[in-house]
């Protein structure tokens, strides 16, 4: 049996990562698998805002999202993966990823120097009061009590995969159809 193809869409905090792994799953015809979501379902089941979650709260949803993409992996399913990963974090958990799928990584990004990705997280967060309660946002807390941010670092994901950087600025450069296109002919895949 082939390998599943695994798309790791990653990204700091405002990146477009949520929409582009949507959209790019939509047109390639795969599941995708959000931390994000699945926390919010965890915050849904516990029936309070983030900040009264147990302090275990988002190891519970990161297990939970590495033990969903295994389970998928293993029973043969391609799919895109989600989150905010983040190298020195993460890479314990995706590296063993590896060796149980064909791997690409897709690094969203609205600039280089992170200010537009932290404007947009916080626009959203301001917008909508209720990732408050889902996800704890600190940094629109603090922007609600009129402090200024600063960027916060990301160090992106580096694993031995074919990687693409994705301009989320204005559309995505590269293209979504430019993507699939590319992964695929080198595969002699559907596409």
């Amino acid at each position: 049996m082939e390998k599943p193809y695994l798309f790791i869409v990653t990204g700091r905090p405002g990146a477009g990562k949520t929409t582009f792994a949507r959209e790019f799953a939509r047109a390639a015809f795969l599941p995708v698998v959000s931390r994000d979501e699945l926390k919010e379902g965890y915050v849904h089941t516990q029936g309070r805002p983030h900040h009264q979650l147990p302090p275990e709260a988002n190891r519970v949803a990161t297990d939970l999202f590495f033990d969903t993409i295994r389970f998928l992996l293993e029973g043969g399913v391609s799919l895109v993966a989600e989150a905010a990963f983040q190298h020195p974090v993460w890479s314990p958990r995706l590296g063993p990823l590896l060796e149980r799928a064909r791997v690409h990584v897709m690094i969203c990004s609205p600039g280089s120097d992170g200010r537009v990705a932290l404007d947009r997280f916080l626009q959203r967060g301001l917008q909508d009061g209720r990732r408050e309660y889902f996800h704890g946002d600190k940094g629109v807390a603090m922007a609600r009590r009129g402090m200024e941010l600063a960027v916060s670092p990301y160090e992106e994901p580096r694993l031995e995969a074919p990687t693409y950087h994705i301009d989320t600025s204005d559309g995505y450069q590269p293209s979504i159809h430019e993507l699939i296109k590319a992964i695929w002919e080198e595969g002699q895949g559907p596409f």
